[in-house]
């Protein structure tokens, strides 16, 4: 005959390991619900930035014989897994002239900053700088050289 007590016992790890079982299972899960995702603050063309990667000139018309662009993206909580692309397009010959991707290779909060150059300078006309995050197109800025 099983006393009650071993029965208590038993039932009790039973129920111990029970609990362990749901906590390993659900915690896991939990925090992973609980992380921020990415978060694009601002995207803004200029024509320079400071040493902290922050844009001194933010415009979308460019003089003759500018030779660099600089494209900033502020964001927070890019994941390593992440990636933002910006593909530039002079549009009046229909030519893609850059195209760059970033990833992270840690967790990222920050400016980061695109710059396209072209040693000879930009010829006149109209462009676009199309921004993708994973993949997706997330924003198109048309500019201009004049």
């Amino acid at each position: 005959m099983i006393k009650k007590s071993f029965l208590k016992s038993v039932c009790s790890e039973a129920a111990k390991i029970l609990v362990l079982c749901i906590l390993i299972t659900v915690f896991p899960s939990l925090y992973a619900c609980s992380e921020k995702p990415m978060e694009i603050q601002d995207i803004i063309l200029s024509k320079n930035v400071d040493a902290n990667n922050n844009p001194t000139e933010e415009s979308n018309i460019f003089a003759s014989g500018t030779k660099e662009i600089f494209l900033v993206i502020k964001l927070t909580d890019m994941k390593a897994t992440d990636n933002i692309t910006a593909k530039w397009t002079f549009l009046d010959e229909d030519i893609e002239i850059d195209s760059k991707t970033f990833n992270p290779e840690k967790k990222f909060s920050g400016s980061h900053v695109f710059k396209i150059k072209i040693s000879q300078g930009f010829p006149f006309g109209n462009y676009e700088v199309r921004i993708f995050l994973n993949g997706r197109e997330l924003k198109t800025i048309p500019f201009k050289v004049e």
